[in-house]
């Protein structure tokens, strides 16, 4: 059993645009446009700005929880299908700092940015959600996915 179910994780910058999006087992993605989870999450984190003197840190649709932070100019969100908020909170944290030293270097380069999944799993600060079983369609989280149309219902309810 892995021990945290962290499915995807989102960085945007200071305007909202998407740095990177990354899923951590292929039945865990949330829909295969980048930018629209992205508006999303940018979207939501600005008007919570709007509405309140805090930012936006938790957004829960159904068995789905998004966890949010803010550092150096970043919007740092993954989603997690587990109830270990604590246990996500820190990894997000941990997850930003890497990602704000790695992008603020002076060698910061592109390609430095796209590994940063792998570097992550290299050092075990996420772990890839399938392998529990041979086949995905075995998988319980390749049927608790959440697409985007279907976020946008369980808000308007």
């Amino acid at each position: 059993m892995l021990s945290v179910m962290i499915r995807n994780l989102i960085i945007l910058d200071g305007n909202g645009q998407s740095v990177l999006s990354a899923s951590f087992g292929d039945c865990h993605s949330m829909d295969d446009d980048d930018s629209v989870v992205s508006g999303f999450i940018s979207a939501l984190h600005s008007f919570s700005k709007m509405l309140s003197a805090g930012d936006l840190n938790e957004i829960k649709l159904g068995s789905l929880s998004f966890f949010l932070t803010n550092q150096s100019d970043f919007v740092f969100a993954v989603s997690a299908d587990d109830d270990r908020r604590d246990v996500n909170k820190t990894k997000l944290g941990k997850i930003a700092v890497l990602f704000t030293k790695l992008y603020s270097e002076p060698h910061g380069s592109a390609d430095k940015i796209a590994r940063f999944k792998e570097h992550l799993v290299e050092e075990g600060i996420l772990e890839r959600n399938c392998g529990k079983h041979e086949d995905c369609a075995d998988c319980e989280n390749s049927r608790r996915s959440l697409p985007v149309a279907e976020m946008r219902r369980e808000l308007e309810a």
